[in-house]
């Protein structure tokens, strides 16, 4: 998709210069060139889609910073460039404080001006991202499903799952919000390769006032799909997140999201109690050994008594599952006392290390783990269709209505091979049974005819001994039957038959 670029230059010589440089880029449009702020207020607001506006230092007659900001607040998700005709520090710094995405000369590189675009288009078309998904609540007033992932200790696998799970389900067409609350240890952006100067935090800060501008500025949106609101940078932020402050926070990503999923760590903080008591569904992460099992319990205890969830509402998943494991599901299930997933995660490190390392979730190829992750998404109902895709299902249906036909006629095919064969066997025992019959008894009054014949049918089965579809012969010194195919029933015959023959060896010695 072409990147769609506005100029705001008054100066006619700096416009045409740029605009030829903009002409030798691939996968730019100029949509207009506008002398005055005014006029690229006005630009700005009629163009269906901008993605990047270019402002000069000497546009009039509102200066370039105040119209910098005008634009910004009017539309957040636009990238803005100041050109100038120095790109100094402090001139730099005032772009920045502006909301300006960037600064360029008024000369230059075709390079420079590249990359500046580029970047600036990129995050222009992030945001915009945020801003769809984060739309107002449905008239429906649904929420989104809200999945709590907890660790019965350290090192369960609770991050991994999280990351998997949020990953799967965007690949499925679910828009998936994934919250990093272990507030003082998360470490997503470490397996997701990812930076961003904006956190839990931010949001938390301004609890009171959260609407899409807020929120979209908080989030990341990843490559593979899912959106991202991180832990604070700093251990010590994770003070000044209140349960409050994430009841209004969760909320709020509810309405934007089909699916939030929330990695709380393994500590109990007043955060994560609170995502626990607002999920729909909790998950312990732990591993088949006595510490992380009596950890789970631990945990689940403590909720009940602290009136944050009850232990029969949480559901325990095994993580690093192995055959070969001294501790199997049967025995994990009576030590946790909370229910045990029927999903497990495998014990295959080898498969994630790769993608650990290089904070890319699409190296894992195991597809054992793959499809466990499938399992647990199942099981923890997150797979359910939104309201509003569910006319895709019926589409499958109508789909599979319209094949239906054509698997029939494959089935009946099938079967009618089965009935050619079994006529073609029944055939041959008779013609064989026909010829011994005649080499004793011969075939030349009507009762050896009729005993031949007598013999011949007891070696056929079923509705293939209908006199009216069997006939035999002797021609040649050869017993010869044949007996006409059925079509799809026994019952039903087809007009033509299948004949076997067999040679009669005299056995009287004459």
């Amino acid at each position: 998709m072409a990147q769609r670029v506005i100029l705001g230059i008054g100066d006619r010589t700096v416009a045409a210069a740029l605009g030829g440089q903009f002409h030798e880029l691939p996968d730019v449009e100029i949509v207009g060139v506008e002398g005055t702020s005014g006029e690229l207020i006005g630009a700005v607001g009629a163009v269906p889609r901008v993605d990047v506006v270019l402002v000069h230092e000497d546009i009039g007659p509102l200066p370039a910073l105040d119209l910098i900001r005008e634009l910004v607040v009017r539309h957040p998700q636009l990238a803005v460039i100041l050109v100038a005709g120095e790109a100094t520090a402090e001139i730099f710094a005032a772009a920045m404080g502006s909301g300006a995405r960037g600064v360029i000369t008024d000369d230059p590189t075709l390079s420079e001006l590249q990359s500046r675009v580029e970047q600036a288009a990129e995050w222009s078309a992030t945001m915009r991202r945020h801003f769809q998904g984060g739309a107002d609540v449905p008239a429906s007033g649904r929420l989104g499903t809200l999945l709590t992932l907890c660790g019965a200790k350290g090192g369960t696998g609770t991050t991994t799952v999280a990351i998997h799970l949020a990953v799967a389900l965007a690949s499925a067409d679910r828009t998936v919000c994934l919250v990093d609350l272990d507030l003082q240890t998360g470490d997503i952006p470490g397996y997701l390769d990812v930076q961003h100067r904006h956190s839990v935090a931010d949001l938390a800060a301004a609890a009171d006032g959260l609407d899409s501008a807020v929120v979209a500025e908080a989030l990341f949106v990843h490559p593979a799909g899912p959106h991202l609101l991180l832990s604070p940078p700093h251990g010590e932020d994770s003070e000044e997140i209140s349960a409050r402050a994430v009841r209004q926070i969760l909320t709020a990503l509810r309405t934007r999201y089909d699916i939030v999923i929330v990695d709380a760590g393994s500590q109990a903080t007043e955060a994560n109690a609170m995502a626990v008591e607002l999920a729909d569904t909790v998950v312990v992460t732990a591993t088949p050994d006595v510490p992380a099992l009596r950890g789970a319990k631990r945990i689940t205890q403590l909720w009940t008594r602290l009136q944050i969830r009850r232990e029969q509402d949480v559901q325990v998943l095994l993580t690093r599952h192995d055959r070969r494991n001294e501790i199997q599901p049967d025995l994990a299930r009576k030590m946790v006392g909370a229910p045990l997933m029927k999903a497990t995660v495998p014990a295959n490190f080898r498969a994630l290390e790769e993608a650990a390392n290089t904070g890319s979730p699409a190296l894992v190829k195991n597809g054992d783990f793959r499809k466990a992750i499938g399992k647990v998404a199942a099981e923890a109902g997150l797979l359910d269709a939104p309201a509003e895709r569910r006319g895709d299902s019926g589409a499958a249906l109508v789909e599979f209505a319209g094949i239906l036909p054509l698997i029939g006629i494959v089935v009946l095919l099938i079967w009618q091979t089965v009935l050619v064969g079994l006529t073609s066997m029944y055939s041959s025992h008779a013609s064989n049974e026909a010829a011994r019959a005649v080499a004793v008894l011969g075939y030349d009054r009507p009762d050896e005819r009729a005993e031949v014949r007598e013999r011949a049918v007891a070696r056929i089965a079923g509705a293939w001994k209908d006199e009216r579809h069997l006939r035999i012969s002797v021609v040649d010194g050869y017993a010869r039957v044949t007996i006409d195919s059925p079509v799809v029933l026994p019952g039903w015959r087809t007009p033509f038959g299948i004949t076997t023959s067999a040679r009669v060896v005299d056995e009287t010695g004459e």
